[in-house]
């Protein structure tokens, strides 16, 4: 069954997917590096009924770049060792598929060049993530893929614009960077976007007061203050209490006796048993329910209602590893968005490929950006015709406009970040045999109708 809740028609604000293009034919000796390129998308799209973007025309350097026989290196950002490991390893993962299929491709056109990948584990240390980012300017890197997370974003960016080093990230969302003509490119919507859903999603569910628990950072305060402000526009007169933690934090206890204090005193009158508790967090919120859920809080889980998340948390393995946090979970349904456009055959079919490649792990939606987030790096140096940044960064919005990949088309905004569509919903049940704590998909929110889609009964 299929539940549809809708706030209100957004029809003038949906955005339009410019027509498919068919590519040029060329003798088989002189096929460019563009053109093997629009070969390989159109390949992987056969038979979903979407045709392919063509990418512009090649130039003379294009064709002398192909013929070197030289090798680029892109860079890589991620947290393997932190709060974003569960999605660093599996973006570190798909990155070598994407490194792969390009070379692959290059070689069956006749070119000469060939891309590797250069990975960091920046452990979500902002300095760390700086200091990588200048070694990989000294080693002469060009185009970095990464960072994951907000934070490192911001702290590196103005080291990234003044040395000309294109980043492209597929996690990092915080709408305080949204900058137009800056060398960040985020291949996921600002949360502008997604804290209108995680409002919406708790007014669906009946809440008339919301109490936001946010790690404090760019993109904590970024979409927790979002949220808030969707979230008294659509009740007016809501009460929305938040409560900020340090993104060093490892004992919640202070954090979580303010929880329960802020609940006790909303719960009360027209607000009982309406009162949402929201969570934007990384992995350490599997250290908070841990603590919440003991004899000290017998309350707990407090509200009738799930607890909600966001992408910082949805199809997190960490979270509910089901010999620590993953019960908990389970018990408060945890209800969370993650940006994801519709599933096509060609996605479909990767997530098999990565299963097939990775036996025990899954492909999450920034596992799938960091695919074409690679594809992109290498589009863009190619039509660039040249490992330059200033002079990819020139092309970046054109490539990523003409782009259909395994996350479908990846237009951009014209601060750089992907033009929202639509967010699933997922939710923690206890699943298989024998049952354990699992993410499974509960619905999903349309940008462009402002409407929630439940996949069978509500959470």
């Amino acid at each position: 069954m299929v539940y549809t809740s809708t706030r209100k028609n957004k029809a003038s604000n949906m955005q339009t997917t410019p027509g498919t293009t068919s590519g040029s034919t060329a003798p088989k000796r002189t096929v460019s590096l563009i053109l093997a390129i629009i070969l390989l998308v159109v390949g992987l799209g056969a038979g979903i009924g979407v045709g392919y973007y063509g990418l512009p025309a090649r130039s003379s350097s294009s064709s002398s770049l192909c013929s070197s026989g030289s090798t680029i290196t892109i860079g890589e950002l991620l947290d393997l060792s932190s709060t974003l490991s569960s999605q660093g390893v599996r973006a570190k993962d798909s990155s070598v598929l994407a490194i792969n299929d390009i070379n692959s491709m290059l070689s069956a056109s006749g070119c000469s060049l060939r891309f590797a990948n250069s990975v960091d584990d920046y452990a979500q240390v902002n300095q760390q993530a700086l200091t990588d980012l200048t070694n990989f300017h000294s080693a002469g890197i060009q185009v970095v893929v990464g960072p994951l997370n907000s934070g490192a974003a911001q702290f590196i960016l103005q080291y990234a614009d003044s040395n000309h080093i294109v980043l492209i990230s597929p996690s990092s969302t915080s709408a305080a960077l949204a900058i137009p003509n800056d060398y960040l490119f985020r291949t996921a919507p600002n949360d502008a976007a997604q804290g209108q859903a995680d409002a919406r999603m708790m007014v669906d569910r009946g809440a008339t007061a919301a109490i936001i628990v946010e790690r404090h950072d760019t993109y904590g305060d970024g979409l927790a203050n979002s949220t808030a402000t969707w979230f008294k526009t659509d009740v007016p007169g809501a009460t929305v209490d938040t409560i900020q933690y340090d993104t060093s934090t490892t004992d919640f206890t202070t954090v979580i006796s303010t929880m329960q204090t802020d609940f006790n005193t909303l719960n009360t009158g027209a607000n009982t048993g309406k009162v949402a508790m929201d969570f934007v967090a990384f992995e350490e919120f599997g250290q908070l329910i841990l603590q919440a859920h003991t004899s000290s809080y017998p309350s707990f889980p407090w509200t009738t209602l799930p607890w909600f998340g966001t992408d910082g948390e949805a199809q997190d393995a960490v979270i509910v590893n089901a010999t620590t946090s993953g019960p908990s979970v389970a018990q408060v349904i945890m209800p969370s968005t993650l940006y994801a456009p519709v599933n096509n055959s060609r996605t479909l079919a990767f997530y098999t490929r990565f299963a097939q490649a990775y036996p025990g792990n899954y492909c999450d939606s920034y596992c799938l950006g960091t695919y074409d987030d690679i594809w992109l790096a290498a589009n863009a140096i190619l039509q660039a015709g040249a490992n330059d940044g200033t002079a990819v960064q020139a092309v970046m919005l054109t490539v990523a406009d003409n782009f259909y990949g395994v996350t479908g088309w990846t237009g951009l905004q014209p601060s750089g970040d992907r033009i929202p569509s639509s967010y699933q919903i997922w939710k923690v049940v206890n699943q298989g045999s024998p049952a354990k704590p699992t993410w499974v998909l509960a619905g999903s929110w349309d940008d462009a109708t402002d409407t929630i889609t439940w996949i069978g009964t509500p959470p």
